[in-house]
């Protein structure tokens, strides 16, 4: 039995209305929501413009040992980038800024509530000068202060590309130690382009390897510097012969210093 038409309306009413109220509690909601994230957006940008002068960095410490970085120029970089309070300061940047220093290997920045900001330094190490502008780590790692600061009194080492660093910080290691069992100290290590290794001995002796069985050579060049030690003072030992090297002898008073072929034992 169908229902009375007045009654059909009467559902239509009560349905338009609950959707009318429902619409209405979701508008409310969305302002009530879109006012809470408008409050926190003013209260954060209050609290970002007010937070240096509530919360400020007080001081700065710097911790590592520091022989070739200058502490000038690290405490300048530093106050350059202090911008922010306690809680805003960008520490990343901080601390990439600290890491780009001439003769810094790493960096780190950390806070120390309630005003205090810890940078920490490790330098590189260089053991040798390399090539022309860098300088080199006992790993082989080579690096160049942009200051352009080189450190005096350090071996020269050198190569046709950095990628040969590290084979020849080794071999100054290695040869270094065997020549110096002679009394010989290692002034100079080098590889040219074409792979020619050579030597230069503390006193201006140049040792010319070649770039063939250059161990072998070299282990030539210790069996027989007892007698080449023995008849004078060499400039200049080459050892790229099969069998022997040709010795320079330092020009003595009534010789002639032409250079002289010893047969290898």
């Amino acid at each position: 039995m169908a229902e009375p038409a007045h009654h059909q309306t009467h559902q239509a009413a009560l349905v338009a209305s609950a959707r009318t109220l429902t619409r209405l509690g979701l508008l409310s909601r969305l302002l009530s929501a879109a006012l809470l994230i408008g409050a926190l957006i003013g209260a954060s940008w209050i609290g970002l413009q007010w937070e240096p002068t509530l919360l400020p960095i007080r001081a700065v410490s710097i911790e590592g040992e520091m022989h070739g970085l200058s502490r000038e120029a690290l405490q300048e970089t530093i106050s350059n980038e202090i911008t922010g309070g306690i809680l805003t300061q960008n520490l990343a940047t901080l601390r990439a800024r600290v890491q780009a220093l001439p003769w810094v290997e790493q960096a780190t920045a950390r806070r120390i509530w309630p005003d205090r900001v810890q940078v920490t330094v490790r330098e590189h190490s260089a053991i040798a000068r390399w090539n022309e502008s860098g300088l080199v780590t006992e790993n082989g790692e080579v690096f160049r202060p942009s200051d352009g600061r080189l450190p005096a009194g350090l071996a020269r080492l050198g190569g046709a590309d950095d990628e040969r660093a590290p084979e020849v910080v080794a071999r100054f290691f290695d040869w270094g130690s065997r020549l110096l069992a002679l009394g010989l100290i290692v002034d100079a290590v080098q590889c040219d382009a074409r792979g020619d290794w050579s030597i230069e001995l503390l006193g201006g002796t140049d040792v010319l390897l070649g770039t063939d069985d250059v161990e072998e050579r070299l282990e030539r060049l210790i069996a027989a510097y007892s007698q080449i030690e023995a008849i004078g003072i060499p400039t200049r030992l080459d050892l790229r012969y099969a069998n022997g090297l040709a010795v320079r002898w330092l020009p003595i008073a009534n010789s002639a210093g032409a250079p002289k072929r010893i047969a290898a034992n």
